[in-house]
């Protein structure tokens, strides 16, 4: 039977092998990766040192992390690395990113309010400040950006369509596809924060929520009909999780106090597909 070790090296390898591929595509080779691999080991080994009420001295991380004593850099035992502060368990700690942006915020307000919904979807909103357009949709989240500037904005990073007065969010996700760098940013938070449940589970024996289906033998064509099915059984989804953030952010901003509302969440859905077919093609 496998150590613990080669199971979990096993896992890593199958988890990292998209990002490997990604780093190839985008020039990041081997030596880069690695030095940040190198970094990211000696931030995690200073965290656990200090988890567990020592001191991380260098001997204690080079034989915790496994890089040498040489190789270690004073200012990262000095203190504990920004990346390794923010690494907390789910659901427990502190924000590891900025609050929701704004246009997140709109965007959520969009597809939870029923002032902006229609048919159990968000429904297309016209310029304008009456009650119920999109002006009075991005005013009633802030009133520091003007709805013009937002509206250039959404539109920049793709979430929104535009036919004359009228905006349409694209609730086929929101993922900021205009923007390259919005774009590796979310993949980060989002791809982290799920390897940060699925780790919790194995090693803290926590219970977090991670569920998912698996399905072979279809073709090409079922397995875009069961994307457009899961899109479509998502949406509703959102929509009422989101209902109940808005309440409980503002209950809780009333009732707790500043530490108390350290803790943050994030949920969502993914769909993926393995297409032999479609790769001979590219």
């Amino acid at each position: 039977m496998a150590s613990t070790v080669e199971l979990v090296l096993q896992a890593f390898q199958a988890a990292v092998r998209p990002l490997v591929r990604m780093l190839i595509r985008r020039g990041a080779s081997y030596p880069v990766a690695a030095e940040r691999l190198r970094q990211l080991f000696v931030e995690e080994a200073v965290r656990e040192i200090e988890v567990r009420g020592m001191k991380p001295t260098a001997s204690a991380v080079s034989l915790l992390s496994g890089v040498h004593r040489k190789d270690l850099r004073q200012r990262e035992l000095a203190a504990q690395a920004p990346a390794a502060a923010d690494a907390v368990t789910p659901g427990t700690g502190a924000a590891a990113e900025p609050a929701l942006g704004l246009i997140g915020q709109i965007v959520g307000r969009w597809m939870s309010d029923p002032a902006y919904r229609e048919g159990g979807r968000p429904r297309r909103l016209q310029r304008g400040t009456g009650a119920g357009s999109f002006d009075a949709l991005v005013q009633g989240v802030s009133t520091d950006v003007g709805p013009r500037a937002v509206l250039e904005e959404m539109l920049r990073l793709q979430v929104v369509r535009q036919d004359g007065e009228h905006i349409e969010l694209d609730t086929a996700g929101t993922v900021p596809r205009g923007d390259f760098a919005a774009m590796a940013g979310t993949l980060g938070q989002n791809v982290g924060d799920h390897a940060a449940v699925a780790c919790a589970n194995l090693l803290d024996g926590r219970d977090l929520l991670e569920q998912a289906i698996y399905v072979d033998e279809i073709g090409s064509e079922s397995a875009q009909v069961l994307h457009e099915t899961a899109t479509r059984a998502w949406r509703p989804v959102l929509a009422r999780v989101l209902r109940v953030a808005e309440k409980r952010i503002a209950r809780d901003a009333v009732k707790e106090d500043e530490a108390g509302r350290r803790v943050r969440i994030r949920f969502g859905v993914y769909f993926h597909v393995d297409d032999p077919n479609q790769k001979e093609q590219e």
